[in-house]
């Protein structure tokens, strides 16, 4: 992932990636990385980077530096609040996703799954609506930058897997 990164702001492909690392392995991966790019100008996230005192000074040097690599940790990427211009365009396209889909299935032939399948994404949509009505209701922790505002323009995760099995839409029942 490291060759990867530089290989591709060598390129010209991106210009700030960012590694969402285990909390282990933060120093261990900005170790690695001087290894293998001594003149690398990264940016590692300790402990102390994400207090709620520091948070915002962290995310500032984040947007305003000019960095080969952030290093964070999962919870300190979680940590990183999406604007919510983003997760409001984020689930209304969710929901007409879904409304599409049920229109589809409902000039489908098969009666049972027909049934079956509508009544699984009324259930979807009425979620989705209760989860953007909350998030339009919630008021941010602290005035930190948003993540869409920190320039990041390509994001490695490694143990990928925390992050899997969100919901997408397919043909398949």
């Amino acid at each position: 992932m490291i060759a990867s990164a530089m290989e591709s702001k060598r390129l010209g492909l991106c210009h700030k990636p960012m590694f969402v690392v285990p909390k282990s392995l933060l120093k261990q991966w900005g170790r690695d990385f001087l290894l293998l790019y001594p003149s690398a100008n990264i940016l590692v996230a300790d402990n102390k980077s994400f207090e709620k005192k520091n948070r915002k000074k962290f995310t500032s040097r984040i947007a305003t530096g000019d960095y080969d690599a952030i290093i964070v940790s999962n919870e300190q990427f979680s940590a990183i609040p999406m604007s919510k211009d983003l997760q409001k365009s984020f689930f209304t396209d969710q929901i007409e996703s879904a409304v599409e889909a049920k229109n589809e299935i409902a000039f489908s032939s098969d009666y049972q799954q027909k049934r079956f399948s509508i009544n699984q994404l009324e259930r979807f949509i009425k979620k989705l609506n209760t989860r953007l009505s909350k998030t339009l209701e919630k008021n941010p922790k602290d005035d930190v930058i948003s993540f869409d505002k920190l320039g990041i323009d390509r994001l490695y995760v490694d143990e990928a897997h925390r992050y899997k099995n969100l919901f997408f839409f397919s043909n398949l029942s």
